[in-house]
């Protein structure tokens, strides 16, 4: 009988805040020795966060960064998912289906901001049936 592999995604921005996501994907992957996938989802300029306008992330864009941070040795075995959607919940939770947990970053919202809005982080792990785990940008 074949074991099927434990597997986690890690959801990343792409703003260069991520290094302690990347970290405990990394942490998490080796542990299990699990197969790793990274997803990112491209969104229409209306879409985006002010200042990010115009900029599409590419799986090389993804792969850098777990080689900035130090993490060559895995970048090889790492899948990479680029896509591109107005939902980023609704891409994540399409590519979910076999996963075992999924690793998101979370920055700190203001006090007005988190009382009028989810952040993108609670809407992902409100539709996913896997553990989630949400980790602290710095």
């Amino acid at each position: 009988m074949t074991s099927v592999p434990f597997r986690i995604m890690v959801a990343l921005a792409a703003r260069g805040d991520e290094q302690s996501v990347i970290k405990q994907a990394v942490l998490y992957t080796e542990k299990f020795s699990a197969q790793l996938t990274a997803i990112h989802v491209n969104q229409p300029a209306l879409s985006q966060p002010k200042g990010a306008i115009g900029q599409k992330v590419t799986e090389e864009d993804i792969r850098g960064r777990f080689i900035e941070y130090g993490y060559i040795h895995i970048v090889e075995d790492v899948k990479i998912i680029v896509e591109y959607d107005e939902s980023i919940s609704k891409i994540i939770n399409k590519y979910a289906d076999n996963i075992n947990l999924v690793i998101l970053g979370h920055r700190k919202q203001t006090t007005f901001n988190s009382r009028i809005m989810d952040s993108i982080d609670e809407g992902i792990s409100n539709l996913l049936s896997c553990p989630v785990l949400v980790v602290q940008k710095k």
